[in-house]
This record gives C-alpha cells, structure tokens and sequence, in this order.
C-alpha cells in the first residue's frame, strides 16, 4: 500500500511519457491497432451520417445527427492522439481535446433528452401496417364515389339532353301557332277596319303573344346557358353607335313614363371593341328596361367607363392591341329593394314588385343577364335601398378593335372590298353622327361616295347638290322628320323615282309600316346588321360585290403576266398621282383599299389594280413608286 502510494507521488519505475506500457514490443502495438482501428471506425460513422441527412432531409434529426457526427469524429481523433503520444508528450493538447469530447457529448445528451418525446411519437410497425390498411380501404372507396359519380354525371347529361330536345320541340310547337297569332293581328291592324274594342282587343292578343314569345326565348336561353350550350361569338363593332341604339331602344319607353334618361359617356371610350354585340346589348337592355319598369318618377342614369387600361402585342400578327376593363352601370330613383330581395333577385322566375310590375315580365331576364356576364368573366353587381332606388354594375374586360369597319364587312362569300360598275353616291340623313359615322365607315371604304345631313331640310338641300342613287334616312329628327322627307322627296319630279331606305331603332313595329307606307322602299332596323345593309344595297342598285379573297386569287393567278407593263392598262393622270402620293407618304393600307376600288369600278383596270396590290402587300415601296411613275411619263 505505501509502495503504490509512492507511485502516485514519484514517477519512478515508469516510463519517461508516464505510460505503463514498459515498451514491451507487443503491448505496445496492440494499443497502436487498436486505437488506429477505433478511430477509422469513428471517421467512417460520420461519413455515413452525412450521406443519410443529404437522402432523407425530410427527417426531423438531422441536428442531432449533425452533433453525434462531431461527438464520434472527437472520439476518434482522441484515440489518435493516444497513438501520437507514445512519442511526443503533447498532454496539454490531448487534454483539451478530452474536453471537447465532454462538451460535445453532454450538448448532445441534452439535445437527445429533448428528442425522445418526438421519436416516441413516431409510429411503429404496426401502427404503419394499420393506416396502410386504414389508406387502402379509403381508395377503395373513392374510386367506388367516383364511379357513382360518373354515372350520376351520365345520368344528368342524358336528362339535360331530354329536356333540351323537349324544350326545342315545345318551342317549334308553340312558335307555329304564335307565328299566325301574331302575323294576323298585325294584318287586321293594317288592313281591317276595326271598332275601338275590336282595335283594343287585337292589341291585348299581340301583346299576349308577344310575351308569350319572349317567355319562349327566355326560357330557351336559360336552358341553353344550364346545359352550357351558349357560348359567346365575339365580333369587331363601333362601340359609340352601340351604346346609342340601346339607349335609344329604352329612351321610348322612358318618354312613355316621363322619366328622365341620362346618359354619362366617358369621353376615352374605344371606338371598335370586340365581344358578343347582341348577348351584351341583350343585358344593357334588360338592366335599363328594369330601372325604367320600376321607376315612377325621378331618372335612370346610364354610365359607362374605363376602369383601365393595357397595350400588348399579338405576337402571331405583330400588331398592339389595347384591353380596357369597361363599367357599365344603370342607377335608378325607383322602388329599391329589400335585404330579402336582393338575396333572390338572380334567381330564375323571381321578381320584385307589385303584382302589375310582376306581370310585365317573365322573372328571367336578371338570372339570363347574370349568367351570360359570368360567361364575360364578370358579375352584376347590384346596391339598392327599399324605397330610393337601386344601382346595378358590371365591370368587363374587352378588346380594342381597330379596323372594326372592315370586319363587319366580311359575308360568307368573302370581305367585300368594293362593287363593279360606275361610282355610286348615298345620302345619309341622321341627327345622331355616330349613326351617321357607322354608315360612312361602312360605304366609304368599299367604293360609295356618302353625303352626310343631319336633318330633312339639309337632307334636301344635300340631294339637290349631290343627286344622289340612293338616301337611307332615320325617322325620328329635329326641324323635319323621315316620314316628312320621304313624302317631299316622293312629291318632287326629280326624287319620285329615288331609292329611300328608312332607319330606326324603334320597337314599334307601326313605325316600320308607316315608313312604308310613307314611300320608302325598306326598313333597316337599327342596329344596323351590315349583311342586311349590303344586301339591301344590292338589291336596290343592282350591284355585284367584289369580294377581296376573290381579288388575291386573281392576283395570284395573273402575277406572272401583270409583270409586262405592255399589257396593263392604267388608270387617268389623276388617279396615278393619287396613287404616287400614297406611296411616298408610305400609306399602304389606304393603297390596298383603292386598288380593288380600281378594278371594280373598270374591268380593264384589273391587271394594274393586280400589280399595285401585289407590291403593296409585300411592302416594295421604291417598286411600286417606279411603276406608278412610268405610267405617269
């Protein structure tokens, strides 16, 4: 005892590093393998950790295999340094490095104290084994719900279809009947002479009629938007002209209750847009007619304006284009509406009012509206106050369309560009310029000279100067109305023979008669519809149309020969320079109007009006401006 006491106080009997190997050969290398081999060992542990955490990061231990990485690594390296001191009394060092190894070891003790509840947590085995189970009998059952849902869905297809063929059998049935109801009450209206009950009674039959029909139509349009079947056909139109024939159409009826209809245009509205003209004219018509049925006294003002606007490029055709988020708002001072009417107003067949109100209309036209705004991309809105009034709104994106004139142009056979035969000239007599400026935008560029009067006075005046072929003339106008310019026009030797084409946006379909009657030759219903325009135009002037597709083949056909300035014939002195001052200014579009203009009004000019076109279209200015000049010298 007292001996191993002297030990722990002298270093007597040990090696000089304090080892107690005694530099025994074998001793000695068993410790050095040993600790060589325990600290790879401890080196490979990490490694692996490492590639583990870098697999699966979605494990919630990486921190603490991160810190067990580093507890083994200095572990290794401890058992390293045994190695290291057999020959160098480095102890400090080895000491320091023992204590790193403690510290590291106790924070990761800690850190897997607050671990253990969070691996206790996880499921074992058999508790993975039961959801599996547990997720498979789900599947099961979904695909089980989705069968049952697609033959449900199988089922309602079939009834949709059923009702849609029942409803389009109904509607020929009924409209049959309707067809002869309505037809005779307006021949008995025109031809028969009545008494006042007969004549009240044949109103009441045509006006039973006609809500019938419009009770037809609606529902037919509901049934085609519930079985998605109406679908939006968007088209270029002038927007100004637009908006004035739907308030125009609703300021009859306004008049007819003396109630003020206020119109607020704002001054940056697109000229041509593109959308569904009629299905968005459809809902601007109801949400007026509405304020107007529920107002008595007081206004209906309608508003439309830019919400915003933003310019892109097409990148097929390479052409900016603006979209302007558009409002439409319709305010009345009428009866307003309740909390519990607001919540059921866009239902179908509901209605508001008393029972008279209620008997004006079917209860669908609000529900048709909502869902054809909805296929817009929008909603209508509505804000109202039992006994002030109400407010309905729609904000809708839409598209500029900027050669709108020449869409509406397009007919079946191609988009006329121009008539054969000698210039005709047509007199315009509206009060409204933006009817006037549809009509100048339609004629003008196909060929017509159009002289503008704002009034039937001027009108005649305008005929006097211009004699012209043919005047389309709106009814309703300042100083002197249609109905009087057609009977002046008819009374004097000059005009008695002149084609007279009235124009109204009337719904009072004695207007349309009393314009006949009047001496005019047909009725254009306004809006106008460009085919009915043009085909009314060929009827009375006897015009073949020239079509532009038509026009392109032949170009193609003949471009071979129209190379041999011998062969071509070319237009006056006048009509050339014309031409040369178009090419220097660089105005091609305005060249491709003219040139098929050219063709049309002389055959022989066809293989010029060919090459110019040609030229134009791929854009050979100095060609073209070289072959208008050899004409010219």
């Amino acid at each position: 005892m007292l001996k191993l006491l002297s030990y722990s106080l002298h270093s007597n009997g040990f090696i000089p590093h304090g080892h107690c190997y005694l530099w025994k050969t074998g001793l000695v290398w068993l410790h050095i393998l040993a600790d060589a081999t325990i600290a790879l060992a401890y080196y490979s542990i990490p490694f692996l950790l490492i590639y583990f955490i870098s697999k699966r990061k979605d494990v919630p231990f990486n921190g603490v295999f991160l810190l067990f990485g580093a507890f083994i690594i200095a572990c290794g390296t401890g058992h390293l340094m045994e190695i290291w001191t057999l020959w160098h009394p480095n102890y400090w060092i080895a000491g320091i490095l023992k204590a790193f190894t403690a510290i590291i070891s106790i924070y990761t003790t800690f850190a897997l104290i607050n671990l253990i509840p969070q691996a206790l947590m996880l499921p074992s085995p058999a508790q993975l084994e039961a959801v599996n189970r547990s997720l498979a009998s789900e599947i099961v059952q979904r695909k089980r719900i989705e069968q049952e849902l697609r033959q449900a869905e199988e089922v309602a297809t079939n009834s949709s279809q059923a009702k849609s063929e029942f409803l389009a059998n109904m509607s020929h049935e009924l409209r049959t009947p309707l067809n002869g109801i309505l037809g005779y009450t307006q021949i008995l209206q025109r031809t028969e002479p009545l008494t006042n009950k007969g004549r009240k009674g044949v109103e009441i039959i045509q006006q039973c009629g006609s809500h019938l029909l419009t009770l037809i139509n609606d529902v037919l349009d509901l049934s085609k938007i519930e079985a998605r079947k109406l679908e939006l056909n968007p088209v270029d139109f002038y927007f100004p002209a637009f908006l004035d024939s739907v308030t125009e159409i609703c300021r009859i009826r306004a008049e007819q209750k003396s109630i003020a209809l206020q119109i607020e245009l704002e001054s940056d509205l697109p000229v041509g847009i593109r959308a569904d003209e009629k299905r968005l004219r459809q809902v601007l018509i109801n949400l007026l007619g509405n304020a107007i049925k529920f107002t008595e006294q007081g206004s209906v003002t309608f508003k439309v304006k830019v919400i915003s606007q933003q310019s892109s490029i097409i990148a097929q055709e390479k052409q900016q284009t603006t979209n302007y988020k558009i409002r439409f708002e319709v305010t009345d001072t009428g009866v307003g509406m309740s909390a519990e009417q607001l919540n059921k107003i866009f239902q179908p067949f509901e209605q508001v009012g008393d029972r008279k109100r209620q008997a004006e209309g079917t209860g669908l036209g609000l529900a048709i509206s909502q869902k054809i705004v909805c296929l817009m991309g929008s909603q209508i809105e509505v804000e109202s106050e039992f006994g002030k009034g109400s407010t309905f709104y729609f904000e809708v994106d839409l598209q500029e369309a900027k050669d709108w004139a020449k869409t509406s142009r397009v007919m079946q056979q191609g988009t006329v560009v121009g008539y054969r035969g000698e210039k005709r000239t047509i007199l315009v007599v509206d009060d409204k310029w933006e009817n006037r400026s549809v009509l100048v935008n339609l004629l003008e560029p196909i060929g017509f000279v159009v002289v503008e009067a704002s009034q039937g006075e001027e009108a005649l005046q305008q005929a006097i100067a211009h004699k012209p072929d043919l005047i389309i003339t709106d009814l309703m106008m300042p100083v002197m109305d249609g109905f009087e310019l057609i009977n002046r026009l008819h009374q004097s030797p000059q005009f008695e023979k002149i084609v007279v084409i009235a124009s109204s946006a009337s719904v009072f379909e004695t207007d349309q008669y009393k314009s006949i009657d009047a001496g005019a030759n047909a009725f254009l219903p306004k809006p106008i519809e460009t085919e009915t325009l043009l085909e009314l135009l060929r009827k009375y002037l006897q015009l073949e149309w020239v079509y532009e597709n038509k026009v392109e083949t032949k170009t193609k056909a003949n471009f071979a020969s129209s190379n041999h300035p011998a062969e071509i014939i070319a237009p006056a002195k006048e009509i050339l320079q014309q031409l040369l001052n178009l090419v220097q200014d660089g105005d091609i579009q305005k060249i491709q109007e003219m040139a098929p203009q050219l063709s049309a009004s002389d055959d022989k000019l066809t293989l010029f009006a060919q090459q110019v076109v040609q030229l134009a279209s791929n854009f050979q200015v100095k060609r073209l401006e070289t072959f208008i000049k050899q004409y010219i010298n």
